[in-house]
């Protein structure tokens, strides 16, 4: 009698192709993470050593009006640097979030043709999580960190101009750097708001297999990419 052939089956196309459609944009998310952290270091890294520079300068008893220039120029170059980090990390952030979502669509397609899988997968498998809101969008802390030390040499920024027209307005100088930190730091969050909320809004024709309204919140849990 002969033995039955025990051998596996050989997988489809289909499920081959889209295995390594997943190790890929598993590359792709690591990559981009990996990106974002690289510029978070190089801008922690120049503004330690604008500052340790100013710091230098202050020992070599420079005249106070040429020291406040310094400083000044100094914070706002660490300011326009900022910015352009920031911008750069909410973008990486973004394509986080879109490479997440390619995941989840994959994973919905094994769920389809293997339901008896899904409780075994912690995030929902939906093409429309994580969402594009501050905390669904990967990197929060990291621009979070880059937003302050921008407010923050934004406000010393404006003090110091107005303490160069007069040195007899350092409180004013003290209250215009507060309320300028705090410009800075609304401005920066509904440039974030701004962004994503656009995204949101471009990628959801994009979405093929959104969570069900009637999902329960744990079961429909957001995937989150923060670090």
């Amino acid at each position: 009698m002969p033995k039955p052939d025990l051998a596996p089956e050989p997988p489809d196309v289909a499920t081959t192709f889209l295995l390594a459609e997943h190790s890929r944009l598993c590359e792709l998310y690591l990559s981009t993470r990996e990106t974002a952290e690289r510029r978070v270091t190089l801008f922690l890294t120049l503004t330690t050593t604008i500052v340790g520079v100013s710091v230098a300068l202050y020992q070599l008893r420079l005249p106070l009006t040429q020291m406040l220039e310094t400083g000044i120029v100094s914070a706002l170059g660490i300011f326009f640097l900022g910015i352009t980090t920031y911008h750069r990390l909410l973008e990486r952030g973004m394509q986080s979030t879109e490479y997440l979502r390619a995941i989840n669509r994959i994973h919905h397609y094994f769920i389809e043709r293997a339901p008896e899988t899904e409780p075994y997968l912690f995030w929902a498998a939906y093409d429309n999580i994580p969402h594009y809101d501050p905390r669904g969008v990967g990197g929060a802390e990291t621009r979070e960190v880059i937003l302050l030390i921008d407010c923050v040499f934004f406000g010393l920024a404006v003090g110091g101009v107005i303490v160069l027209i007069d040195l007899n307005l350092i409180p004013l100088a003290i209250i215009a750097g507060l309320i300028a930190f705090g410009i800075s730091l609304i401005a920066h969050q509904r440039y974030e708001r701004f962004m994503l909320d656009r995204e949101e809004k471009r990628k959801s024709a994009l979405v093929r297999y959104p969570l069900p309204p009637d999902r329960h919140p744990i079961t429909g849990q957001q995937l989150t990419t923060n670090e």
